[in-house]
């Protein structure tokens, strides 16, 4: 997949609504996945990170400001549903993965090489388990790291290909729908000027 290719043009007006769009399904994700039970076996609050779909799907098709919105109304939904931890531990998160998903895609650019979702879901979703481990021992001022990593990491690795996947089924969906948006505003743009 080469971002490139994928990204789209759009009106000032249509990007806001969009970016509206995808905010409000981060909000509705994060507050299903904080109203599933915990999972016995993994630290409290591991879900599987549907609610990041809605900003990866951004930052592979639209634009990184798109995708930096995103995150910043992710973090302020932790803050306010939450408190002060969970914003902390996002932002650490959400930090981390969203980074990735800038810097993976132009890495493999550079290198004229391919790279597929559940790739940049996985790296993604490891580094975002990362940044809320390390959030977590800052604000405890205990170090969790030894006993929590092992699992983070495969939780992370396996909810990376969940998530990819259904990023996978999802983005040419999200594609399409932009082109056609795009096509229909351009032809009623040139029916207005008739």
């Amino acid at each position: 997949m080469k971002t490139n290719n994928r990204k789209q043009r759009l009106s000032p007006a249509y990007r806001a609504a969009l970016d509206g769009v995808l905010a409000a399904l981060c909000v509705a994700l994060s507050a299903l996945e904080s109203a599933l039970p915990d999972v016995a076996f993994l630290p409290p609050g591991a879900k599987l990170g549907f609610a990041n779909l809605p900003l990866m799907a951004a930052v592979l098709t639209v634009g990184r400001a798109d995708g930096l919105f995103l995150l910043l109304v992710k973090c302020g939904f932790a803050l306010l549903t939450r408190g002060v931890p969970a914003f902390f531990m996002s932002a650490a998160g959400s930090l981390l993965s969203y980074l990735s998903l800038l810097l993976l895609p132009l890495l493999f650019e550079k290198t004229g090489r391919d790279y597929t979702c559940v790739f940049l879901s996985v790296v993604s979703a490891v580094l975002h388990n990362l940044g809320q481990l390390a959030a977590a021992c800052v604000y405890t001022g205990t170090n969790l790291f030894p006993a929590y990593l092992p699992i983070l990491l495969v939780f992370g690795a396996v909810a990376g290909v969940i998530t990819g996947l259904v990023l996978r089924a999802v983005l040419p969906v999200v594609t399409k729908r932009i082109q056609q948006m795009r096509s229909h505003i351009q032809s009623k743009k040139g029916n207005d000027a008739k």
